[in-house]
């Protein structure tokens, strides 16, 4: 289904359905009774609550997203599903010049080009429906207070979706509750990305000017309930990161607006009483694909670029035939790579972590990573997939637990507060200012969690950037793709002909006659929007 039918009306409809509110009682299926619909309160709130389960899904779904971190070489993996093992391969002659985006629709691998577009304007079809019935229409639902935090997630939600599709699409449509539908036109990625900041800038103006607390099911069952002011705080590291993601390569990087990041990301989540952003997976409608592949020994493995630069004295990168040894790095966050216990490194090839008769831990587990000696990939698709190194940050088990991330439950982070410390942190290095007070944000990660030596102001602009670079590698493993927007934007980051944006989906291109093209190759993205 093409974007523009699914606003003209499926959208409400959708998630009625998806939310479990009850059912109306439409003449004409086909012509759904919208005015009625969107003035029930209760399909109103239900409809706000599924704009953000289905944003969820679409930002940690791996049709998409397994490409990309893959692409970037944060992670890795050689198998077909999610069309990894096309994009994610390498030519003979060390490029991806031949593996541009399939936007054809005799394509199967089209589906990592339509996630994105279709799961973020579905979600963004639902909030603007909600922002219509209340801001157009003057629903109040049961009351002022649960009125205005439906309207701030709602708001919240359209700023998500936008942003989305501006780090992701060289153009798409800007639509919200005052759109014209019958008159869309492509917005350049640029206006998309400031359209989506203005939504994160109004989410937090209503935040911030009510007291709220939004259903903890609108996070997955069994989530944190959050407070008006963390939907504003998460509402600025989501503008921050937006700004500070969408750059297509290293010279669209310095033209960002970083003291606009600054002023955001320092009103972010990390500002204050420092939380994350997190949802809970339940296997089934909440599903952060994301972590239960690539938090999983078996099925994903960070990319042995990261591994090298954790612990370049045990890990060589690429892999080398009969594999890498344990690790032996300074980072707590790999330590020496043992995981689990003998019924783990049965299952999984990992090295059991070592206690004494009372318990206590006599080896240096990783907080963040697991070695495994198994090498699980295909070798006939290329060696350089393999590595021993598994991320098992959220595997909050510590046994690879079917009911946990391993299995899509339980906890799953979509944006952190170390996330929004960097992004702060990246804007003051790259403003010159305060530079005692970035590293103090980068040491945040770097020593509280790494246990390395601390970056200082003497260190620079130059040192400190090395430095953030280190954390951002490390600490934005498993937020969606984030991992892929930090690499696309610094220089060297990507693989020669690896693309750096998607095209408009050829299914949409076909609505309107409009010539299939695509990104990647010869002509990885496009020019910069003026």
């Amino acid at each position: 289904m093409n974007m523009t039918t699914f606003v003209r009306g499926l959208g409400l409809v959708a998630a009625l359905a998806v939310t479990g509110c009850k059912s109306l009682d439409i003449t004409n299926p086909n012509q759904p009774d919208a005015d009625r619909a969107l003035s029930d309160p209760a399909a109103i709130e239900a409809v706000a609550g599924g704009a953000v389960r289905i944003w969820f899904n679409t930002y940690e779904g791996l049709t998409a997203v397994g490409p990309l971190v893959t692409q970037a070489q944060t992670y890795s993996a050689s198998w077909n599903n999610f069309n990894i093992n096309f994009y994610a391969s390498i030519d003979a002659d060390g490029t991806r010049n031949s593996r541009s985006w399939q936007n054809s629709p005799a394509a199967a691998s089209r589906a990592s080009i339509e996630h994105f577009w279709d799961g973020y304007y579905s979600s963004l079809s639902l909030a603007t429906n909600v922002l219509k019935a209340i801001r157009i229409n003057g629903l109040v639902i049961n009351n002022a207070t649960d009125t205005k935090r439906t309207e701030a997630v709602a708001l919240l939600m359209q700023g998500a979706a936008l942003s989305g599709i501006a780090l992701n699409y060289d153009k798409g449509y800007i639509i919200d509750e005052n759109t014209d539908l019958g008159s869309l036109t492509y917005s350049n990625r640029k206006a998309i990305r400031d359209a989506a900041v203005a939504k994160f800038a109004d989410a937090a103006a209503v935040a911030n000017a009510n007291v709220f607390t939004i259903p903890a099911t609108w996070s997955g069952p069994g989530s944190a309930a959050y407070t008006n002011v963390q939907i504003a705080k998460i509402a600025n590291t989501m503008a921050a990161n937006t700004l500070a993601s969408w750059p297509r390569d290293a010279a669209e990087n310095a033209l960002v607006p970083w003291a606009q990041v600054v002023t955001l990301a320092s009103n972010g989540m990390s500002s204050g009483t420092r939380f994350d952003y997190v949802f809970t997976g339940d296997g089934n409608a909440w599903y952060p694909e994301i972590l239960a592949w690539f938090n999983a020994v078996d099925t994903g493995r960070l990319h042995t670029r990261v591994a090298n630069m954790m612990d370049p004295g045990t890990q060589t990168t690429p892999w080398p035939l009969g594999g890498n040894p344990k690790p032996n790095s300074a980072d707590r966050r790999l330590g020496d790579g043992t995981f689990g216990n003998a019924a783990t490194a049965t299952s999984f090839g990992t090295s059991p972590i070592l206690r004494d008769s009372v318990g206590t831990i006599l080896s240096r587990p990783g907080t963040d990573f697991a070695w495994s000696a198994n090498a699980i990939f295909n070798m006939a698709r290329g060696s350089y997939h393999q590595s021993n190194i598994a991320h098992i940050r959220y595997d909050v088990s510590g046994i690879q637990d079917p009911n946990g991330a391993y299995g899509g439950f339980g906890p799953a982070v979509a944006f952190s507060a170390g996330q929004n410390d960097l992004l702060w942190a990246e804007g003051l290095i790259e403003t010159n200012t305060n530079l005692a007070l970035a590293a103090t944000l980068i040491n945040n990660t770097r020593v509280t969690r790494g246990g390395l030596a601390p970056a200082v102001a003497g260190d620079g602009q130059a040192g400190l950037r090395t430095k953030l670079r280190y954390e951002q590698e490390i600490e934005l493993l498993g937020l969606g793709a984030a991992s892929y927007y930090h690499r696309r934007r610094v220089a060297g980051g990507l693989l020669v002909g690896t693309p750096r944006e998607m095209p408009v989906p050829a299914k949409e291109l076909g609505v309107f006659g409009q010539a299939l093209y695509t990104w990647g190759g010869a002509t990885p993205n496009s020019p910069t929007p003026p």
